[in-house]
């Protein structure tokens, strides 16, 4: 008698897979980059992204409104940084900064838990078309990409005490059609829910090109190589309310001064007469 497939754990009924994006990083895009197995009854599938098109990534009637996917970047140029964006119909199209994902890291000694970087996200609407006259559609995408501590090498537990790095190439999409529009509502009544509301993490905002995020980003995540480490955006913070506190010159010293000054050129002038 054949044995029965094995099966991969699922969720129970009930449960959605929703998580936030410190712990999409941290224990998902970071072991896929370790080669480290995922969590039980989660499945985010390897592929590459730019050979699908959005609707057969998440095609009609699928259980969820949106679904998770690895793959690796692939540059659009050979000696160039910039990440290739395009498909088969379209084009995927950044919008807005990029943004930091930190997670809060208890300090010795302080009361407040501090603020580690940990990667980076950035939001896409897809594009029918070519470039640059290709039309709007309602298909997002945020990618995650390791960054600051979440590129800090790990030490396996076992015999030998292997020290692993995680591979920059890996990122994790997240595709979804953009809340309140007509083919999210008629996506979610197929699925037996109801329409959402605008979701903030759907929305994208001002576009602006990769590289000025990228640039802004810059080195700075590589500086982030402990997760206990002070992150440079709370050393800025006190610097600024170290300066916040200082005391501020009143408006009676100036005037003080300035009478001061103007005694002194009324002798002057005297003298010289």
């Amino acid at each position: 008698m054949a044995k029965d497939p094995v099966t991969k754990p699922r969720l129970p009924p009930g449960f959605r897979f929703r998580p936030t994006d410190e712990e999409l990083v941290v224990h998902y895009l970071r072991r896929r980059a370790l080669s480290s197995p995922l969590p039980a009854a989660v499945d985010i599938p390897d592929i590459r992204i730019l050979a699908h098109d959005p609707s057969d990534l998440l095609p009609p009637g699928w259980s969820e409104q949106e679904r998770y996917f690895f793959t690796c970047k692939e540059a659009k140029y050979v000696k160039g940084r910039r990440a290739n964006r395009a498909t088969g119909a379209g084009y995927w199209k950044a919008t807005g900064k990029e943004k930091p994902v930190a997670v809060a890291v208890p300090a010795k000694g302080q009361v407040q838990a501090q603020a580690v970087l940990v990667g980076m996200k950035r939001s896409l609407v897809f594009y029918r078309g070519k470039p640059p006259t290709g039309s709007k559609t309602d298909w997002v995408m945020h990618e995650y990409r390791l960054a600051g501590a979440g590129l800090a090498p790990c030490r396996r537990t076992g015999g030998d005490a292997e020290v692993a790095r995680p591979a920059e190439g890996w990122v994790l999409c997240r595709v979804f059609r953009k809340k309140g529009s007509a083919s999210a509502n008629a996506a979610a009544a197929a699925a037996g829910e109801a329409p959402a509301s605008p979701d903030e993490r759907g929305s994208d905002g001002e576009e602006e090109s990769e590289e000025h995020g990228a640039a802004e980003e810059g080195g700075a995540g590589r500086a982030f190589i402990d997760f206990f480490a002070r992150a440079e955006g709370r050393h800025q913070q006190q610097r600024r309310q170290r300066r916040a506190s200082s005391p501020v010159v009143s408006s009676s010293c100036l005037t003080d001064e300035q009478q001061q000054q103007g005694r002194e050129q009324e002798t002057t002038s005297r003298g010289a007469a």
